[in-house]
């Protein structure tokens, strides 16, 4: 006999799991009595909404499956409201929530929900077995939803007398056994495994038909202006240096949406930047609205990317290319669309244009040429911002002090709404990857620190640096506790204004009324970060931004920066 659990335990290191992340409860009692005797780390968040974005940003940080664990009922809701993100954001988190003893459901039990209900909204798949052997089967068929085609969240939802129970490993039989009992050597829990336990992703890579790479080369035939637009599924799809090498040989720039920053370096000629409507680069936006053919690779072309729907040009064929079948084509008809594997495509497009190069590439190359030049000469615009010494300080410095000092292999995450908007437009990525994170799966300002730790889980030597807000950085602010109880030396910038600045701003622009955006003057973060066992600074001074960040990166303790800023610069953007 071998402990269900044991064997829900292996299943994780089998796909690759080496951190879980999560809040320990009573009714999953079993199930950390299984990770205790594991190789995997698991780490205590301060809730499990923070949990679940930790697990977020592991997942997309570590290219594999990221999992989360918590309680039945209030736990449950708190894990949905992380999984929102990984759900907008096609990341493969895995949710565990302990449930009660079946056989009490119903009967007043404590923390009683139907956390299939409330879990199912954020997940491709939810479970609620009702044996030792079907929770086996429930976890690795999560694990393989997840992972298998378009990364997904899934649910298993495991009752207090299915954890305790043992799996029988010569019948495959589930029975009720107390785990406190001894259960079964959990050497055995292999034998429960199937061969394609892997949390890996993308699992399958499907190629384009020959057809219809055929027909964007005629299509890039006839076209002097085109433009790639590129999305955060390029950095899923492990497609960037397939991107880069289409865009270097077929001499087409490459326009990103927020997180499609790392699609490709953009300290690249034929990287133009951010597209859209909020933290965008001007000349990227110039670019796709004066383009003659669109390709979208890995995109959804939502609203902001597109600035509701209005930037993509009406008489420009467009090419969309995704492994999703239920965002390829859904907002603009394409006159190629392509189900498969970005970076299968992307290959496929450029050894075409390698063998052939198509019409027109001495004219695209002298604009890939021009639009670097824009770039540079936009820049130019905003250097007085990047570099003002001004008091309080200007959050384009701030992020100018980021380009500056977080090496080339670090990671910014970054919070939506102004911290967004500003590291959006002006934030360069040196290197292709995951080396930008913003929480556009859902647009929440909560996400930063928490999936910050995630990252930093999975990639422990490399710099991590949060950007937030102080609005923000309330969501989660204890797990800077979080951070230094485990080792998790992140960087905290907050850009403190003390208030919701967008929020603000948009209620002046629009009504001019200012409700409820401001916070209590005076709010040391620094302090509270130091409070929490990590180390704090409050800058006032702009001289001070950047040596307090290197020095914070050189540092192997979790540090915050309450970097004073001024309330009423404004990032680039569209209302």
């Amino acid at each position: 006999m071998t402990r269900t659990t044991d064997v829900v335990v292996e299943a994780f290191e089998a796909a690759g799991v080496e951190t879980v992340f999560g809040f320990p409860c009573e009714q999953m009692d079993p199930y950390y009595a299984s990770l205790a005797e594991s190789d995997l780390r698991h780490v205590l968040a301060r809730s499990e909404a923070s949990a679940a974005l930790m697990a977020d940003g592991y997942a997309r940080a570590a290219r594999t499956l990221g999992v989360v664990d918590g309680v039945s009922g209030p736990g449950a809701a708190y894990i949905g409201a992380g999984l929102s993100e990984a759900a907008g954001a096609s990341s493969p988190v895995l949710a565990l929530t302990g449930g009660n003893d079946r056989a009490t459901r119903g009967n007043g039990v404590i923390q009683d929900a139907d956390n299939e209900a409330v879990l199912a909204p954020w997940t491709a798949t939810t479970a609620d077995p009702e044996s030792p052997t079907r929770a086996v089967d429930a976890v690795q068929r999560a694990i393989r939803t997840a992972t298998a085609t378009v990364p997904a969240p899934a649910h298993v939802n495991l009752s207090e007398d299915v954890l305790g129970g043992d799996v029988d490993a010569e019948t495959g039989e589930g029975s009720d056994v107390d785990a406190d009992a001894g259960g079964g050597d959990s050497a055995d829990a292999a034998s429960f495994l199937r061969g394609d336990v892997d949390g890996s992703y993308p699992r399958e890579r499907p190629e384009p038909s020959a057809d219809a790479v055929v027909d964007v080369l005629d299509l890039l035939a006839g076209a002097e202006r085109p433009v790639v637009v590129a999305g955060e599924g390029v950095v899923r799809a492990d497609a960037m240096d397939a991107l880069s090498r289409f865009a270097r040989t077929a001499d087409v720039p490459v326009v990103t949406s927020m997180n499609g920053k790392g699609a490709v370096a953009e300290t690249e000629p034929y990287a133009v930047g951010v597209v859209g409507r909020w933290g965008f680069c001007r000349v990227a936006n110039d670019a796709l609205a004066d383009a003659d053919l669109v390709l979208g690779v890995g995109t959804r072309f939502g609203e902001l990317t597109s600035v509701g729907w209005t930037l993509v040009p009406d008489d420009a064929p467009l090419v969309h290319v995704d492994l999703d079948p239920e965002w390829l084509g859904r907002n603009y008809e394409p006159a190629v669309g392509i189900r498969a594997d970005l970076r299968a495509t992307l290959d496929a497009l450029a050894d075409a244009v390698d063998a052939d190069a198509p019409a027109g590439a001495d004219a695209r190359a002298a604009r890939v040429d021009s639009l670097a030049a824009d770039r540079e000469a936009w820049r130019e615009e905003h250097r007085d911002d990047l570099t003002s010494d001004r008091s309080p300080v200007q959050p384009q410095r701030v992020v100018h002090e980021l380009n500056e000092r977080i090496p080339a292999e670090g990671v910014l995450v970054s919070a939506t709404s102004f911290p967004g908007f500003f590291s959006g437009a002006f934030y360069e990525t040196e290197e292709s990857g995951l080396r930008y994170l913003q929480a556009r799966g859902s647009d929440g300002i909560n996400a930063a620190l928490p999936q910050a730790l995630g990252v930093q889980a999975a990639r422990p030597d490399a710099p991590v640096v949060v950007l937030s807000g102080d609005g923000g950085i309330g969501y989660h602010v204890a797990d800077l506790e979080t951070a230094a109880r485990e080792d998790l030396p992140v960087t905290v910038v907050v850009t403190n204004n003390e208030s919701l600045g967008s929020s603000k701003m948009s209620q002046m622009a629009t009504h001019s009324v200012d409700q409820s955006t401001d916070f209590q003057p005076g709010v040391d973060y620094a302090q509270v970060a130091r409070g929490f066992g990590c180390e704090g600074e409050r800058i006032e001074d702009a001289e001070r931004v950047g040596p307090a960040i290197e020095d914070a990166i050189a540092s192997e303790a979790p540090t915050l920066l309450d970097v004073q800023v001024d309330a009423f610069a404004a990032p680039p953007l569209l209302v």
